[in-house]
């Protein structure tokens, strides 16, 4: 006869065991499909709050909108990826550096505000080798957690999205001293670094991914506000080149590599089109910051920062009405936009594919 305290031991392991995840068994659901991404500070969810350095989030009113408090995210509220996985219906994806974060089936951010592809762009930051070097991390973790063959199936399903090369840009602009043959061995370098990333995604089973070409960086807030002017200030040749280097770049690995599918989102026109003609787009600013000091609020890492200028920062009343939240990163109703244009924005925007087609993609 079964004795009471045993068969309440049972009873309890049996409720433990239904009470855990999937995760925990080896198992997903068919249509599950995780998400992986990696980038700069448009896509950081807070890895660099755990790191030593700025451009961390860390204080309000970062956050304020959506979250209530600071998240790491540079922007008042959610960033693009959270706006995917919304329409995706999955559950917002970690950053990998959050302390405690071990189970990765449902994805990881590895973005982190200033890095670049090239390793000395932003020092301190994880740039987008180092970046890699964590989802090797992550696939041994998977693999111990699911299984080799499940783990696998998990990376091929999934999908991997990328904002980054633009700080390097940046950092490529701000060299007085660069010259012309330079530039172009720099520009060559950071692809050449960028398609090693990519094929090490692919060589895990990687198969569906997501880009986005470089921003209008003249046009920030935070350009504006170094030069003074009105307009915006920056070398198109320069940015369309790196933008059409992407895309060649994009055409040539899916010539090379069975089943590499792409999806490049002109992030470039988007932003470009709501700044410089915000009230088509429902907004009624868009040349300053909802947050900041200095002239368009555009001094950077002065939001949130009260003791940062002599004067503190300045912040809008209604941030939706502005297309950038600081000096440079959008606010969330911008980021609302250009999430809704990658997950299915027509084709001369987003293509050949989109986040759509992908997350539903078997």
């Amino acid at each position: 006869m079964l004795h009471m305290d045993n068969f309440s031991s049972l009873f309890l392991s049996f409720c433990t065991i239904l009470l855990l995840p999937a995760s925990s068994h080896g198992k997903q659901p068919e249509n599950h499909v995780a998400f992986f991404i990696f980038g700069d500070s448009l896509l950081d969810s807070g890895n660099n709050v755990y790191l030593n350095g700025t451009g961390k989030g860390d204080s309000l009113p970062y956050g304020e909108t959506f979250f209530k408090h600071p998240t790491g995210r540079l922007c008042n509220g959610r960033i693009v990826p959270d706006y995917i996985s919304e329409y995706a219906k999955i559950l917002f994806i970690k950053p990998y550096l959050e302390p405690g974060f071990t189970d990765y089936t449902n994805g990881v951010n590895f973005a982190s505000a200033g890095a670049g592809v090239l390793p000395g762009t932003h020092p301190g930051t994880l740039y987008f080798k180092l970046q890699l070097n964590y989802f090797e991390e992550v696939v041994k973790g998977l693999k111990q957690q699911l299984g080799d063959a499940d783990a696998h199936k998990l990376l091929s399903k999934a999908v991997y999205t990328f904002s980054i090369r633009g700080n390097d840009y940046i950092t490529l602009q701000n060299n007085t001293k660069a010259t012309a043959s330079f530039r172009k061995l720099y520009m060559i370098m950071i692809l050449g670094n960028f398609t090693v990333g990519i094929k090490q995604l692919y060589a895990h089973g990687g198969r569906k991914f997501a880009f986005q070409n470089i921003g209008l960086i003249g046009c920030m807030p935070a350009t504006r506000a170094s030069s003074r002017s009105e307009g915006c200030l920056h070398d198109p040749t320069v940015i369309a080149k790196m933008n059409i280097g992407l895309s060649r770049l994009l055409k040539r690995i899916k010539q090379g590599l069975p089943g590499f599918k792409y999806a490049l989102f002109d992030y470039y026109t988007s932003l470009t089109m709501r700044t410089l003609h915000s009230s088509q787009f429902g907004f009624k600013d868009g040349k300053s910051a909802c947050c900041g000091s200095g002239p368009f609020n555009g001094l950077l890492f002065s939001c949130g920062k009260k003791n940062g200028t002599a004067s503190g920062f300045t912040l809008c009343r209604d941030s939706s009405e502005y297309v950038w939240f600081d000096a440079a990163h959008p606010t969330e109703m911008a980021n609302q936009q250009l999430a809704s244009l990658l997950w299915d924005g027509p084709s001369h925007t987003v293509g050949p594919y989109n986040l759509k087609m992908f997350f539903e993609m078997a």
